[in-house]
């Protein structure tokens, strides 16, 4: 009797359990969507903007993103693709299970946008957000692009109220937290978006991925000597070097790695008893490239790794690598400080260098003073002034003429100086050197102070033809190597455009001054003051004069020489352009014709305007700044 009473309790037990299994695995019917847990919901029920599953799987990206084709105007489509109420846009009420139709940077107003602003910033530069981690992002580099550029795995930078507002180009696929990836990644096999949603088995018209365990499986590679996964493996070679395929069960073992991707651990190692003979397994780490990324003239940097300071020259650098920047010498910047820059796990930067602004026009305390034709002068009151020497004798350089610094690598002097009357264009490159904080003119006499770069460019105005149209647009550009470092003997000349008929009278009764070096003794450092007058007074003294000239009477006993040719007159002006110090020196002119070769001008000077070549100064400094500071 206690034995049918167990068998008929145990029955009961059963059939319970059979019935609550079929309830829960049931299939739903074609009318009715399976929520995740198992439930039933009516199709109709699905992608509405409210969660009708239990479990909410009925309104994910996953679920809805291939609806977004279907949800046209008037009604308003979620950023994961639900199709709700046209009016649901901002009008207060949540209609969007993520919210995306009431996010702050879609329906703020300007005090909401600046106090989210503040508050994503946090601590950061103003064009950044702080990741929960601590990191910062610039915005226009890491956010909203689908990738998880925080690194922590919240994909912050991905969310909703960050990028749920924004609408992405037809050409683009837009993630179900609102982020852009380009439309051919859509259904590639990968998740590109960080919620997955271009990979949504709708979308592609794929299975669902099986939930339930699966059984372990050993690969076949692994049960030789262990190796790491996917991109961390290395390339695997034998001592002929002949490459191997895994399982590796015994023998000597080469390792190496990809382009952009650096080994961590030993070059050797021998397998043995599924052992390798080293402590650590050998792998390959991507590494941030540095080539180009913190190169520039205008700034310093810093590199740490591990807490420990390390060579910023290297081309890779490992994962949290740090780098801090500040200004070289001749450069400010308007921020506090200059943000820094970290190598993030993948191989990355997380943004840009910021460059930092030239200086310019400013004259150094006096370190040095020296006396030549009585003016008492120092290397340090022409910083700008540089020297221009070619290699005419296959034995040394030889003077040529002067020149002024626009940049650290930019040189502006007079085309007469590096152009070939007999060919009719310029010399070669090559031959030419400019010598900065030059105070000897001759090129054996130097000083501690003086640098030198070597010229790969040569840029002539347009229209220049020398002598046979009496010096018409004499003006050329030098682009150096390497740049100059500045200091306080070498430092860049202001610039300056004017409109109209202020071109002219702007070089009229100018009280300037023009550097060169003395015809005497050891042929000094020295300056010329002198005033300027405008073409139509010039015209007086000197009917042949050229419209885009300008003259200079010198004043006191110094001269202007042949050996003066393409150096600048200059002239200290206000220019509230710049934040402190408003009292600058510009350039006016360039030296074009002395008189008679090998003696001086008694009086005047003929100058080539600068400002009748705007567009190709400016173009050249604007080059120069974009690809090297």
């Amino acid at each position: 009797m206690k034995l049918k009473l167990y068998l008929s309790n145990l029955l009961y037990l059963w059939a319970v359990v059979t019935l609550r299994s079929r309830a829960i695995n049931a299939q739903c019917s074609t009318s009715q969507f399976a929520c995740e847990n198992g439930g039933c919901i009516s199709q109709f029920d699905v992608c509405n903007g409210v969660k009708n599953c239990p479990d909410g799987s009925d309104e994910t990206p996953l679920t809805c993103i291939s609806q977004r084709q279907h949800c046209l105007k008037p009604y308003f489509q979620c950023s994961y693709g639900a199709c709700v109420i046209g009016t649901a846009g901002c009008n207060g009420v949540k209609d969007c299970a993520d919210g995306s139709d009431e996010t702050v940077l879609r329906c703020g107003n300007e005090d909401d946008l600046r106090q989210f602003d503040r508050r994503s910033q946090g601590n950061c530069q103003d064009d950044e957000i702080k990741c929960p981690s601590g990191i910062c992002l610039d915005k226009s580099r890491s956010l909203c692009d689908g990738k998880d550029d925080c690194g922590d795995g919240t994909g912050f930078d991905e969310s909703v109220d960050l990028c749920g507002h924004l609408e992405c180009p037809g050409y683009s696929f837009k993630c179900g937290t609102g982020g852009c990836i380009s439309g051919a990644l859509s259904c590639n096999g990968q998740n590109d978006c960080f919620d997955g949603s271009d990979e949504a088995p709708l979308l592609c018209n794929t299975t669902k991925k099986v939930t339930s365990p699966t059984p372990v499986v050993i690969p076949l590679e692994q049960l030789g000597c262990s190796l790491p996964l996917e991109d961390e493996r290395p390339i695997l070679k034998d001592h002929y070097d002949r490459v191997l395929l895994p399982p590796i069960t015994s023998g000597t073992v080469r390792f190496s790695c990809q382009p952009g991707y650096i080994l961590e651990g030993l070059e050797i190692s021998h397998c043995a008893n599924r052992q390798w003979s080293s402590e650590t397994v050998p792998k390959c780490v991507k590494y941030c490239d540095s080539k180009g990324e913190f190169d520039g003239y205008s700034t310093k940097a810093i590199c740490t790794s591990a807490g420990q300071n390390v060579d910023c020259s290297q081309r890779y650098h490992p994962p949290g690598t740090e780098v801090k920047f500040v200004c070289a010498t001749g450069f400010q910047t308007r921020r506090t400080t200059l943000p820094d820059m970290k190598c993030m796990k993948g191989g990355y930067w997380n943004r840009q260098r910021q460059r930092c602004d030239q200086e310019c026009g400013q004259i150094a305390t006096p370190t040095k003073s020296f006396s030549a034709n009585g003016y008492t002068i120092n290397n340090t009151v022409v910083p700008w002034h540089v020297g221009l020497y070619v290699w005419h004798t296959e034995k040394s350089y030889s003077f040529m003429c002067g020149g002024s610094l626009l940049t650290p690598d930019l040189v502006i002097t007079a085309a007469h100086c590096v152009y070939d009357e007999t060919v009719r264009r310029a010399y070669s490159y090559d031959t030419f050197r400019v010598i900065a904080a030059k105070f000897y003119r001759n090129y054996k006499n130097t000083t501690s102070d003086e640098r030198w770069q070597d010229v790969r460019d040569i840029i002539i105005a347009p229209g220049y033809k020398g002598r046979t149209n009496n010096y018409f647009n004499d003006l050329a550009l030098l682009v150096l190597v390497e740049p100059f470092e500045f200091s306080h003997v070498i430092r860049p000349i202001c610039v300056h455009f004017s409109e109209f008929a202020e071109k002219e009278t702007i070089n009229n009764d100018v009280q300037g001054k023009f550097a060169g070096w003395s015809i005497e003794d050891k042929r000094e450092l020295q300056f010329v003051p002198a005033v300027s007058k405008m073409n139509s007074v010039c015209l007086q003294n000197f009917p042949d004069i050229q419209s885009d000239k300008f003259c200079i009477f010198t004043q006191g006993k110094s001269l202007a020489c042949r050996g003066d040719s393409g150096g600048g007159f200059t002239a200290v002006r206000q220019s509230y352009a710049f934040s402190r110090d408003t009292s600058r020196h510009f350039l006016y002119g360039i030296i074009s014709n002395a008189p008679n070769a090998d003696q001086c001008a008694h009086s005047l000077t003929i100058l080539t305007n600068i400002q009748h070549f705007n567009k190709i100064i400016t173009t050249a400094i604007e080059n120069s700044i974009n690809t090297r500071s």
